[in-house]
């Protein structure tokens, strides 16, 4: 994962780079499984048939779903729709991404805020129904898709909850806060994105907690001192949600195939040191954002201290985000480390290469 040293060519100033370079490394961790889980195969289905004329039925029909419904393959099923909607639906997140987070370098913040509210409320939604229940979800998706939008949450009671089971599920209850994450992505609150991103999107908005003042215009007069607020927020706030959205990425991707434990104590290492250098930079930190920061720097510690390493300071922890190193660590062991890292992943894209990528088989 390489850093994307384009700050000095835009409008964002210094104070936000290390959040936005936060925001990239998750992206980029993001774009590396979906790159690498589609060049290994992870993406790709196997259904074993038990007998020939399972096999004969199959290939008389013409739409695979219909024959997983008819012939009581609901496991299946949903393991063909995890395996096609993960990567669809994950890709489409990383464009809005990149392109929110892009725009939001060279100051196009009503675009930026634009961008983002789609795959935090609805594509975060969706895949956060894959990890609650995969068969209640494939059966949603294949009868009735619009019960799979977030209004039909119930509220913000609703979506509380939901996600509150989430994070048990993926076992994150005690860095992230449900209420917190549900107020984050759909209340029109001082504290809440679809307010901003409602004003992003309309030049004109009505509900009481976003009402356009008299004689303004949406987004349209803001000058450098409200880029700065919409600044302070983007980054104060985005993170967190990337980082949940992130785990639940993480969880549903385990189910297809667990990443090298070595691999993910990597990736943890350099999001934890970005958290903790982030951290005073943040605008109005909440009780549920404290509670973020204090989780992250005490894992970053003990992780440290039981590898035999010392406390990291500031320029280890810059170190640490951009490579994985822990502090003082030979640059040598870093390279080797992630030399290691790339044979697995070529050993793996070998595997998948050299079998059946059909997505049924007959089995003996």
């Amino acid at each position: 994962m390489q850093r994307l040293v384009k700050n000095k060519d835009g409008a964002l100033p210094s104070e936000f780079f290390v959040a936005h370079d936060l925001c990239f490394a998750i992206h980029d961790i993001l774009v590396e499984f979906l790159k690498s889980g589609e060049a290994s195969g992870i993406f790709t289905t196997h259904i074993t048939f038990t007998d020939k004329a399972d096999a004969v039925a199959f290939k008389e029909n013409n739409d695979i779903f219909h024959w997983l419904e008819a012939t009581g393959r609901l496991d299946d099923r949903a393991l063909v729709l995890k395996t096609v909607v993960l990567p669809a639906v994950l890709s489409d997140m990383l464009h809005s991404f990149y392109e929110a987070l892009e725009c939001s370098r060279k100051g196009k913040l009503n675009i930026t805020y634009a961008l983002i509210r789609k795959p935090i409320q609805e594509s975060l939604y969706l895949l956060e129904s894959i990890v609650l229940d995969e068969i209640g979800f494939a059966d949603k998706l294949a009868t009735e898709p619009l019960t799979l939008r977030p209004r039909m949450a119930g509220g913000m009671n609703g979506h509380s909850k939901r996600i509150q089971t989430v994070l048990e599920r993926i076992q994150q209850t005690d860095a992230f806060d449900a209420e917190y994450l549900a107020q984050l992505r759909y209340e029109k609150t001082e504290d809440g994105f679809d307010g901003v991103c409602n004003k992003a999107i309309h030049l004109f908005t009505e509900h009481k907690a976003i009402r356009t003042e008299l004689m303004n215009i949406n987004f349209v007069f803001s000058g450098f001192d409200a880029k700065l607020t919409q600044w302070r927020y983007l980054y104060g706030r985005l993170p967190y949600i990337l980082i949940y959205a992130w785990r639940v990425i993480e969880y549903i991707g385990a189910s297809l195939r667990p990443t090298h434990p070595d691999y993910t104590l990597d990736m943890n290492r350099r999001i934890a040191a970005f958290v903790t250098l982030s951290a005073k930079n943040t605008a109005h930190i909440t009780l549920p954002l404290q509670q973020f920061y204090d989780i992250y720097r005490t894992w970053l510690w003990n992780h440290c201290y039981e590898h035999g390493y010392a406390t990291p300071c500031e320029d280890d922890m810059k170190r640490m985000a951009l490579t994985g190193a822990f502090p003082g660590e030979d640059k040598k062991n870093v390279q080797k480390r992630l030399a290691t890292f790339e044979l697995r992943a070529a050993l793996s894209r070998a595997a998948a290469g050299s079998g059946s990528k059909r997505l049924v088989t007959q089995s003996n």
